[in-house]
């Protein structure tokens, strides 16, 4: 009897739909292969929670795969799609090693009273030239009314020029926006924004606090590169793909630091004006 009364329940009030994406440089070690932070997984999914409780939103969480996904990727050459003996093997090993880092993920939520429910990109787009040009995200939408909140993660997808591609967390979220339309864009990663040079290697880097459309271009030219094993790109990557999503869309984006406590919390409660991190607007 409570199914069939689940079965016919009305879809959940809408809040505002917030996209936010825990980095893979945050949720795993990189420098071990296959080597998840668990509590770090735990601490930000928590996180979320709470700012949920202080300022009532919708959300749908991404991921990268940090120390599962690149390494395997790099070593078969996954995103140059299928160009050696090896290349279907290298794309199956990927899919698979990140999919285990989303089970964790989601099993962690789950435990923590989440209704986590995993779209890898593949389920509901094709690539063309390495970016998803064709699917649907009407289950996804579906999914967030009914109160579900989806997980969608950097994975091997099909390519129609070359055969695979690697479709990031941040390129599966382009493609999302393209029908659903969040009011906030949130990119975690391990530094505290975009730098006007890679602060690893400049002690003298200067946070960008704001990036809109008059810096955009000379931002670019000067946002670092990645410095750990990135298959999808770095910093340059992910801002340019933030920036497009957020013309489109109209939503703020935000580019900060995950691993320190709170962060997450602070900018999804909208109390960002606490944080250290770049705002980026059209």
């Amino acid at each position: 009897m409570q199914e069939q009364r689940d079965a016919g329940c009305a879809a959940v009030s809408m809040n505002d739909l917030y996209f936010i994406k825990l980095g893979g440089s945050v949720i795993t070690d990189t420098e071990k292969p296959k080597t998840p932070k668990r509590e770090e997984i735990a601490r930000l999914l928590n996180e979320i929670l709470s700012a949920q409780a202080e300022n009532s939103f919708t959300v749908v969480i991404g991921h990268g795969s940090g120390s599962f996904g690149h390494s395997v990727a790099k070593q078969y050459r996954v995103q140059e799609g299928l160009c050696h003996g090896e290349s279907k093997k290298g794309a199956a090993e990927t899919r698979q090693v990140a999919r285990e880092l989303n089970s964790i993920l989601i099993e962690t939520g789950l435990h923590y009273g989440m209704p986590l429910m995993a779209f890898s990109p593949s389920s509901f787009a094709v690539a063309k030239g390495r970016r998803l040009v064709q699917g649907t995200s009407k289950h996804i939408d579906h999914a967030i009314s009914q109160g579900f909140i989806p997980v969608v993660y950097g994975d091997v997808v099909t390519d129609l020029d070359q055969g695979v591609s690697i479709a990031s967390t941040e390129e599966a979220f382009r493609f999302l926006t393209q029908e659903i339309k969040p009011t906030k864009i949130v990119l975690g990663t391990d530094v505290d924004g975009v730098f006007d040079s890679d602060p690893t290697k400049n002690p003298g880097a200067r946070l960008i606090k704001e990036v809109n459309g008059k810096n955009i271009e000379t931002v670019l030219s000067g946002a670092a590169g990645a410095h750990k094993i990135d298959v999808t790109g770095g910093m340059k990557t992910k801002l340019s793909i933030l920036y497009e999503m957020v013309k489109a869309t109209g939503a703020t984006g935000y580019i900060l630091n995950a691993s320190k406590p709170g962060t997450v919390k602070k900018v999804l409660a909208g109390r960002e004006n606490e944080v250290l991190c770049t705002r980026v607007v059209a």
